[in-house]
């Protein structure tokens, strides 16, 4: 880092601060999300311009990335997604200022792609704290020594003395009426509220800004500080034996086996298997599918922890335990797959929520990653970093281009015209669809709730109605999402369709 390039990316970081405090203080989040991630985004570009390096090809869909999902979280009004966006939106920056101009992303190993958030929040504190030290040190040289000596003691002086005056100027103030009130017309309380929402704002932009620096320099130093030959990870020692690691890998494939030999009847033979076996169908749906996601977890990582720390000192040793830990990947895939067939049943029978649907695309991604795990042990196990990147990425996206809650509000009115055909919308709402908890999704679910009004009579209509109104009164009384910072697609169109609806 030059000290000529040390003030500008100082003053680039601090201007990302005030950025951010005119996007997100007091204002709900919407397009100051894709906003703010572009103007990061423009940032990284400036610095690694004035430090004359370039980033790497094979890094660049990072930043398209960043922009797809800061994107997603203006279109989606659903919290979970919101959160999901925005971490997944962090932790490709993270990987833009660790990674972006001296080592390929995929070439990552797994706890790397973990710790890369905590080494760019580490690194992007420590290197705002030296560059602004770097900068007033070359700000201080460009001034002639002369002028140093005589102004940096006044400049000294003067913020010894603030809080001295202060102590001083509130007993006098106490103590002569007269001087009080001169101190009180100066001291207003507007006057005094402008000077604490000066400091709360001043000291945002520069909590902000000062690691936007730093995050900026030390992404656009990366190349200088390592070389792409030297060592980043340095794989833990290698402390079992390789029949240690058999012996514990083919215990589990064994009780898997187990397992699955029971499961199969009941996975495949549908309702008649399960009554037979003496179980109620709800008693059957409503178990088990957390239980063996959290075990297909687990496997994974247990194969992955193997493969690390054990010593497979021959070609023959590293095929059995491959072989070994594509047959735990493949029991386990099973084991999903009854998972995802025991959630089924569970939707049919008492319908979808948001955390079942979460569940299923999670699943799907799950069995995906573990496919992926299966040819990395065969083939180049370092890409396997990069295959769980991608699984979360998808995941996310999937959730986004799925729009879970227009999805469940869709999913469940089919469900009851499959369980109660013919029968009106009109009556109770006990067992054959949950209203209320339609009216608790996010805004995306609206145009699904005005079309299900539509289409109901009698009690479920009388709530929805009731439901869409109230939800049209609390966004005019709101005034936090209509400034142009918090603007939302998904917000805007349901208050513009529930306006056309109830406005008058």
């Amino acid at each position: 880092m030059t000290q000529r390039n040390a003030g500008r990316i100082l003053a680039l970081g601090l201007t990302l601060g005030l950025a951010f405090d005119l996007l997100f203080n007091g204002k709900m989040p919407g397009i100051s999300v894709l906003l703010f991630a572009a103007l990061l985004l423009v940032g990284v570009a400036l610095s690694a311009r004035w430090e004359a390096v370039r980033p790497l090809k094979a890094n660049l869909w990072l930043a398209l990335a960043v922009v797809v999902f800061a994107a997603m979280s203006v279109i989606r009004a659903n919290g979970f997604l919101i959160l999901l966006n925005v971490s997944v939106c962090l932790g490709l920056l993270s990987l833009i200022v660790v990674c972006l101009m001296h080592r390929p992303v995929a070439g990552l190993a797994v706890p790397e792609v973990f710790l890369a958030p905590l080494q760019a929040l580490g690194m992007s504190l420590y290197d705002g704290i030296r560059l602004a030290a770097q900068a007033r040190r070359c700000d201080l040289a460009s001034v002639p020594r002369p002028s140093r000596r005589t102004v940096l003691p006044v400049v000294r002086g003067l913020l010894l003395a603030l809080p001295i005056l202060a102590l001083f100027i509130a007993l006098l103030a106490s103590a002569d009426l007269i001087f009080g009130d001169y101190v009180r017309r100066i001291l207003a309380p507007d006057v005094l509220a402008t000077l604490w929402s000066w400091g709360k704002h001043g000291l945002l932009i520069t909590l902000i800004g000062v690691p936007a620096a730093g995050g900026l320099a030390y992404a656009a130093r990366a190349r200088q500080a390592k070389t792409a030959s030297e060592p980043v990870w340095v794989s833990p020692p290698r402390f079992i034996g390789g029949t240690e690691a058999l012996v514990v890998t083919n215990s589990v494939n064994a009780l898997f086996l187990l397992f699955v030999g029971i499961q199969l009847p009941y996975l495949f033979g549908g309702l008649v298997n399960i009554t037979a076996a003496r179980y109620t169908y709800a008693e059957y749906a409503r178990r088990g599918f957390a239980e063996l996601v959290m075990v297909a977890i687990l496997t994974l990582g247990l194969i992955y922890l193997l493969r690390t720390v054990a010593r497979l000192e021959s070609p023959a040793a590293v095929r059995v335990f491959n072989f070994s830990g594509t047959l735990l990947v493949s029991l386990t895939c099973v084991m999903l797959a009854s998972a995802f067939k025991r959630l089924l049943l569970y939707e049919t029978a008492y319908g979808f929520t948001q955390t079942r649907l979460y569940v299923h695309v999670f699943m799907v991604w799950l069995a995906l990653l573990l496919a992926w795990f299966a040819w990395t042990l065969w083939r180049r196990p370092e890409r396997f970093a990069v295959g769980l990147l991608i699984a979360v990425l998808g995941f996310v996206l999937t959730l986004d281009v799925l729009n879970p809650d227009a999805l469940i509000v869709q999913q469940n009115v089919e469900r009851y015209r499959v369980l109660f055909p013919g029968i009106s919308w009109g009556g109770t709402t006990g067992n054959s669809i949950d209203v209320q908890y339609l009216t608790w999704l996010s805004d995306d679910a609206v145009p699904a709730l005005v079309s299900l009004a539509d289409a109901s009579s009698g009690e479920t209509r009388d709530i929805l109605e009731a439901h869409l109104r109230q939800r049209l009164v609390d966004r005019q009384q709101d005034r936090s999402w209509q400034s142009w910072q918090s603007f939302h697609f998904s917000r805007w169109n349901a208050y513009r369709l529930l306006q056309s609806r109830y406005g008058g």
